[in-house]
Formats: structure tokens, sequence, C-alpha cells
């Protein structure tokens, strides 16, 4: 058995097939078929259900999955503690929301490649309840994403930056109060299983406040052209909005009070990667002032 193997073992799990595991690992499906081979016999037990096609994990395999996770976690930061003292170096796999990706991260992402230019770090995008998915499977060692609205005990949250949320309408809209403005044309909603989908839906929920809702997109910026095609009102964060679409667009601030979203940082506690994610999580500080 070695850490090849796992890594491969690992990858058939997150990519749910040999040829797509091969083709993220840059191998033939020969040579992952022949390295879980390897891995069943040195093991001496089946981890894969073969009935099928193609071949899946059995409850066995599953679990050796998370057992490789941990290995490959403290096999990495023992070569990062290998490395010359004072040395940053190493790799960190951070998910973001979309949207946090096209505005904080590739400043924080520049910074650091000029100070630490052996610190890797891999921004995988999504949305918010699969990103939490996805550190609690140690497939990231961490996520930018919109504060939880229900708190996850098995997390450490740290907050990075607060934005307030915006009603984007037509300017032919004409109506007073965010209320009336939602009400008035048909509500394009962000997706709920995005955090800030999920504050938005439950802000309007509980005002009592009934749209007519006609789609629901998965990006605010999918929001933001549609209002400004004149096809209904949106909510969505101040931030998505450039300086030439505010004058095409009527902004009102959103809830009683003004709601806002936090932005944060969320990885396991106890991370094996937290040191990286540390260093990662300052710079983010840094550019957003901790506001």
């Amino acid at each position: 058995m070695n850490i090849q193997q796992l890594r491969t073992l690992i990858a058939i799990h997150d990519h749910r097939s040999f040829a797509d595991a091969a083709e993220a690992l840059f191998l033939t499906p020969a040579a992952v078929s022949q390295q879980m081979r390897n891995l069943e016999e040195d093991l001496q037990v089946p981890l894969f259900d073969r009935a099928t096609r193609p071949p899946r994990l059995n409850a066995h395999g599953a679990h050796i999955v998370e057992q490789a996770r941990d290995v490959l976690e403290r096999f990495n930061a023992l070569a990062d503690l290998a490395r010359s003292p004072g040395e940053i170096a190493g790799t960190l796999i951070i998910g973001s929301a979309t949207g946090i990706t096209s505005s904080l991260v590739p400043r924080a992402l520049g910074a650091l490649r000029e100070r630490h230019p052996r610190l890797q770090i891999r921004i995988e995008e999504g949305l918010t309840n699969d990103l939490i998915n996805r550190v609690r499977r140690r497939e990231l060692d961490g996520a930018l994403i919109t504060e939880p609205l229900i708190p996850e005990p098995d997390l450490q949250v740290l907050p990075i930056t607060t934005e307030p949320l915006v009603v984007v309408a037509p300017k032919s809209v004409r109506e007073r109060g965010w209320k009336n403005v939602l009400t008035a044309r048909p509500f394009l909603r962000l997706n709920r299983k995005s955090g800030v989908g999920a504050l938005i839906d439950v802000t309007i929920r509980q005002s009592g406040v009934n749209v007519t809702e006609a789609m629901e997109l998965d990006s605010s910026e999918s929001i933001v052209g549609l209002v400004m095609a004149g096809l209904g009102v949106g909510v969505v964060p101040s931030r998505r909005l450039r300086g030439e679409n505010l004058d095409k667009l009527r902004t009102i601030p959103f809830g009683t009070p003004p709601v806002r979203r936090k932005v944060v940082l969320i990885e396991r506690n106890n991370n094996q990667g937290s040191d990286l994610a540390a260093i990662f999580y300052q710079e983010l500080l840094s550019l957003t002032g901790g506001d």
C-alpha cells in the first residue's frame, strides 16, 4: 500500500468513476484499475462492487476512503514540516461560494504568491451546502461562504467581512419601499442552496412578503443581467454591482433593518492544514480590514 494508491482511491470516491478519477489524476483508466487491484491485494479485502458498471465502492471501501483522507492529510502535514525552517510551503484546497471568488480571493492569492512562492492554493467554487459537506469529508481544507443560518458545531467559523444586500430593479419601477418593489415585478430568486439565497429566503418569509417567483438562478451576476433586461427584480450582495450597472438600475436596501450577509472562512476543528489556512485567512482580513 502506498500514498499514490490512497490518492487514487479518494479520487474514485470523489469523482464517482474510475474514468473520471483517471482524468483528474492524469492517469490511464487501466493504471487506476491496476492500482486498486494492488490495493485490494495488499489489504486482502475487496473495496469495490464489480457487479456494477462502472464498479462502485462497497461499504468497506467507503470506510477506507475516510481513513485514507486522514492518512493523506497527515502525510502532507509531515511533508510540510520537513521543509526548511521558516519556509511557507504546501498545498491548501479552499472552496468558495460563487461571487466571493470573483472579488476577494484573486487579490489574496496574488499577494500570497508574491510573498510565499512555494505556497500553493487551489480554489474550487460551489454552492454553500455542498462546500460545507466537502469540508466535513476532508475534500477541502476550508471554504469561503456566507455564514450558515444554523450553527455548525463541528466546524470553526472565522469571520472575514460583512456586505449589505440590496433589492435591484429596473429604473422604470416606481414603487416605494423594498417590499413593494419586490412584489411589483416577477421575482428572480438566488438559489436557496447558497448561503445568500437561504438568507434572502428567510428574510422574505419572515417579513410576510408574497413574491411572484419567475426563476431561480445560481449567480448574482445572472440576476443583475436579467433585471437590467427588464425581466424582474431580485436581491443581491451590493458588491456584485459594478459602476456601469448602477446607472441602469434602481437599488434599495433589503430588509428592515437592512440585512447584511457575513462572509466567513469555515474549516474543520483540529484541521491538519490549519497553519496554512491561517496564513490565507490573515491575508483575507488584511484586504477587508476585518470589517
